[in-house]
């Protein structure tokens, strides 16, 4: 079965089953943990939760699957599922919401279809490419806010927690004083798509991968915002960094990513030499 508009419907109740095993777990505290690293936490619901995506998304569309815990080296020049069973585990195995599946089916060339399922809330956030974005059936539209202090916005520090040699942190030290408010959730999933509902003026982050962002940064596209990597240019699938945001804001948050980011940083500094 290919994909079309009316797999959306699908793959939502795919989300949903899961999620309600998820949130089972989470409310009942049932899980076991285990370490991967010193810092990478995953839990035994992480994996009952992938494979049952693995088993339900492949009836929608026989295709191979990229996820942090299977098969994450997965090439993406044909159609696969990119999936985060439980995006935000951290904040799932300490029993703090939220946390998120996300679903994203990547056709070879863009993410075509996008799901993301808050159990705790019960929000679903869905989006097919040039069919719009929706929460719980409902269209939605980011924000149009552009004066910086005005609105509130999220990060998150996945470069920090991984010990990236370059950071974020000389962003966040100039935002959170330019800004409202500027919120961490823990779920780069969950802050997508409350952009795209305006909830959030703009997200960035960098050091993710694309099980985080996939479904997310299509929801806010479809949803009238504009989501790039730290470069302004396309690859935040791939690339490990992205900012979504409404056009308003955008130039603001890029411009202080220009300044702030080590990369950037050094690109400016040859420029004026």
């Amino acid at each position: 079965m290919s994909i079309s508009n009316k797999s959306l419907f699908l793959v939502e109740d795919t989300a949903r089953n899961a999620g309600k095993t998820a949130l089972e777990a989470f409310r009942n505290s049932s899980m076991k943990k285990r370490y991967k690293s010193a810092k990478d936490l995953v839990t035994d619901i992480d994996e009952k939760v992938e494979n049952m995506l693995i088993k339900d998304l492949g009836k929608i569309d026989p295709v191979p699957f990229l996820s942090e815990e299977f098969n994450p080296d997965t090439e993406m020049n044909e159609p696969v599922w990119i999936v985060d069973p439980i995006d935000g585990t951290t904040n799932f195995a300490s029993g703090i919401a939220p946390f998120c599946i996300s679903i994203g089916h990547w056709n070879g060339r863009e993410v075509d279809l996008g799901v993301c399922y808050l159990p705790v809330t019960d929000e679903m956030f869905t989006a097919f490419l040039g069919n719009g974005a929706y929460l719980n059936g409902e269209s939605i539209h980011v924000d149009n806010e552009y004066n910086p202090l005005k609105i509130v916005a999220a990060t998150g520090f996945a470069d920090i927690t991984h010990d990236n040699e370059k950071n974020t942190l000389n962003v966040f030290n100039s935002l959170i004083l330019k800004t409202r408010a500027l919120r961490r959730l823990g779920s780069a999933a969950t802050d997508l798509v409350y952009t795209a509902c305006g909830k959030f003026s703009f997200f960035y982050e960098a050091g993710l991968s694309p099980w985080d962002v996939a479904a997310g940064s299509l929801i806010v596209k479809e949803a009238g915002g504009i989501v790039t990597d730290f470069q302004g240019e396309n690859n935040y699938i791939k690339g490990k960094t992205i900012i979504a945001s409404n056009p308003d804001i955008y130039s603001f948050i890029k411009n202080e990513i220009d300044r702030n980011y080590p990369d950037k940083q050094t690109e400016m500094e040859e420029k004026n030499v």
